[in-house]
């Protein structure tokens, strides 16, 4: 076999220069004896910092990484597999299976296959009903593992645990929590309506200089997982959590913030009229809506002509898109300041 012999010391360059020019050969893994390492080459080139040759060194197999296709080769056809999502959620050790409509027949047989394909995953469940209802929760059928819906996600180093149909919870949002806690400047007072069973709060506590996170959740489950979870990872110093309605319990709390979040995408809008006297002057607002992309100038229009009917007028700092929600509907974020 062609192999590149190298120097260790010169060993980083030479790997490198193999992968940019795609000489590395596929099926083999390189191999140290004393002060060399060979590289296994798919065709012969000259190598800089290298003498390629043939070789009678006997180059480890890489062990190849098994596929959803592989293991649902003979169960599903090859046009059935390409319609299988590229991507399923997982949320701590259960994962969360999308299938269309046609394989129900096969799902328990689909969902044994991503067991296999998982090795931390330990429960396989299916959508039963989309999020709904006032506490956007959904339920879910277990199709194979442990009898469970609750779980343990960590997310960007804090621990989240929550139930599957008791609360609202979207793995797939993680890096728009980060994207928010890299905002924040030193000091802030960070309020988030609809707190849930305490994602933002966790992360914005974890990753941003916030003197203090308040949050309030009218799903008292929720609610209760927050409480926990504020123990489990030790914020209780920086985190404060209220049950109830925001519309309530707002008002109460005899201070204005920094910063306030409004994570409810389906209707956001309706609770800027608690949330805007409540911000600092020059203060932030993070508005989340779920909107088609033609539709994103419109409500721009919109949200900004509420604003100065509430007497609280903006400027729209970013219009950021963080996930989709339907074909061709996505989650955006509104980063507003208050003038």
């Amino acid at each position: 076999m062609l192999a590149a012999k190298v120097k260790l010391h010169d060993a980083e360059t030479v790997k490198t220069y193999l992968i940019k020019h795609n000489l590395l050969h596929p099926d083999f893994a390189p191999l140290k004896e004393f002060d060399y390492l060979f590289f296994p080459l798919n065709k012969k080139a000259k190598v800089p910092h290298a003498v390629v040759s043939t070789t009678h060194v006997h180059f480890p197999s890489k062990r190849k990484q098994l596929t959803i296709e592989d293991l649902l080769q003979g169960t599903l056809s090859q046009k059935q597999l390409k319609l299988l999502p590229r991507s399923q959620e997982i949320v701590g050790n259960i994962l969360i299976l999308e299938v269309p409509e046609e394989f129900v027949d096969k799902e328990k047989v689909i969902a044994e296959a991503y067991l296999k394909l998982h090795p931390h995953v330990t429960t396989v469940v299916k959508k039963d009903q989309m999020h709904e209802g006032v506490f956007r929760t959904r339920k879910v059928k277990i199709l194979a593992g442990r009898k469970t819906k609750e779980t343990i996600h960590v997310e960007s180093g804090v621990k989240i645990q929550l139930h599957l149909e008791k609360t609202y919870f979207s793995a797939r949002t993680a890096n728009e929590r980060l994207r928010v806690a890299k905002l924040v400047k030193p000091g802030e007072e960070i309020l988030v309506m609809f707190s849930g069973a305490g994602p933002f709060p966790l992360v914005l506590a974890k990753h941003s200089p916030a003197k203090k996170i308040y949050g309030i959740e009218l799903n008292t489950f929720a609610h209760a997982y927050a409480l926990n979870n504020i123990e489990i990872n030790n914020f209780q110093d920086k985190i404060e959590l209220y049950a109830g309605d925001v519309r309530v319990h707002l008002p109460q709390i005899k201070k204005k913030f920094d910063r306030v979040l409004l994570p409810l995408p389906k209707t956001s809008d309706e609770f800027l009229n608690v949330a805007l006297p409540r911000v600092k002057k020059n203060g932030f607002v993070h508005l989340y809506r779920f909107l088609d992309e033609k539709d994103v100038a419109q409500e721009v229009k919109k949200v900004k002509a509420i604003c100065v009917g509430l007497g609280h007028p903006v400027t729209i700092l970013r219009k950021v898109k963080c996930g989709q929600f339907s074909p061709g509907r996505f989650r955006y974020c509104f980063d507003m300041k208050v003038l």
